[in-house]
């Protein structure tokens, strides 16, 4: 399914926190709140070192305030409407201005400066009549039990006369992109190849290290239309070749397994039957909502926010609840660089 562009109208996604504000001569609570400050007028609950962090208020008529207010980080005056830090660390702001000879001050806001860690794509190649294929859900399952920096996405395919009702309709194509020639099939990254045994350590060494580049995604459901906004912003600036691939996941999809480890006792799917009734099918790849392949990202300078949206009207057959979205950066290689998982209408930030 093709992807939409999102008006500029969804680009501005302003977290508006409710705030206690004060006269400072007898410090009486007003009725209401009368001043809202934002971290950056999209929300980035986290930024990386040395990058900008524009502060905003908006009083209760809605006014855009920022211009006349004095900013607080950790309760340190700053100069002027943005912050950065040089160092990592957690921090919190607000903002004091004045209104018809009352001064008054905001809420404070929390906000964290990080170094990204990495996130790696595992991408399984399966299908429902697949008995072999129970493996590498088996090795996922036992990967998720000492990693969370892992972006999981199963790519179902019907064989032949054997149909598979999570079938995605482009696997043809990444399997030509990625010389997949038989299921099951598990990949590392997109390109590299997660041999047997499977073994967790091919992706804990590498998950969770320090890396230069990060993505944070936000998403909105209004009925069946789901809007999706991505961030990306590099330490030291694009690379050429660059592209971003989003993801549409679904969980808990209920279907019988084919199961050639039955027999086999030191399978965690021993003796669950063959097929498996009722297995439970997760991260499958349900819809791309960018190229399958991704989508070029122009370049982009050290420290700047590379935003872009994208939207989609959800087949009913969905069940909204289990969604869940995964971007990737890849370089002109296919090689995935960093990955996000974000839950539908979850504000992930970058990590």
């Amino acid at each position: 399914m093709n992807a939409k562009k999102l008006p500029k109208l969804f680009l501005l996604l302003v977290f508006l926190i409710a705030v206690s504000c004060s006269k400072t001569e007898d410090n009486v609570p007003l009725t209401g709140p009368t001043a809202q400050i934002t971290v950056d007028e999209i929300v980035r609950e986290a930024s990386l070192v040395n990058q900008e962090i524009p502060f905003k208020i908006i009083n209760e008529q809605g006014e855009d305030v920022t211009s006349t207010a004095m900013f607080y980080v950790d309760g340190e005056l700053i100069d002027g409407t943005s912050f950065m830090s040089s160092t990592i660390g957690e921090f919190e702001v607000y903002g004091v201005y004045t209104e018809d000879g009352v001064e008054i001050t905001t809420n404070t806001e929390p906000f964290r400066v990080i170094i990204p860690k990495r996130k790696i794509v595992v991408e399984d190649y399966t299908g429902t009549w697949c008995g072999f294929c129970p493996r590498v859900a088996g090795a996922i399952q036992s990967l998720e039990t000492e990693t969370h920096d892992i972006a999981v996405v199963a790519i179902h395919e019907t064989a032949n006369s054997f149909p598979d009702p999570m079938h995605f309709d482009q696997i043809e194509l990444l399997k030509g992109a990625f010389n997949v020639e038989g299921l099951p099939a598990a990949r590392i990254n997109r390109t590299t190849d997660w041999a047997l045994p499977h073994a967790n350590s091919d992706i804990t060494s590498i998950a969770g290290l320090d890396t230069n580049l990060a993505i944070a995604i936000y998403s909105q459901l209004t009925g069946s239309d789901l809007l999706v906004q991505l961030n990306v912003v590099y330490e030291n600036g694009s690379s050429q070749g660059d592209k971003l691939v989003v993801y549409l996941l679904e969980d808990g999809i209920i279907n019988d397994q084919v199961n050639y480890y039955n027999d086999d006792n030191t399978s965690p799917f021993y003796q669950l039957g063959d097929p498996i009734p009722n297995f439970v099918h997760n991260d499958v790849l349900r819809n791309s909502l960018s190229d399958v392949l991704g989508d070029p990202i122009p370049n982009t300078e050290a420290l700047t926010e590379y935003i872009t949206s994208y939207s989609i009207s959800i087949p009913s057959e969905y069940n909204t609840a289990n969604l869940s979205i995964v971007a990737m950066i890849v370089d002109e290689n296919n090689n995935a660089k960093n990955a996000q998982v974000a839950d539908l209408e979850e504000d992930k930030s970058y990590e």
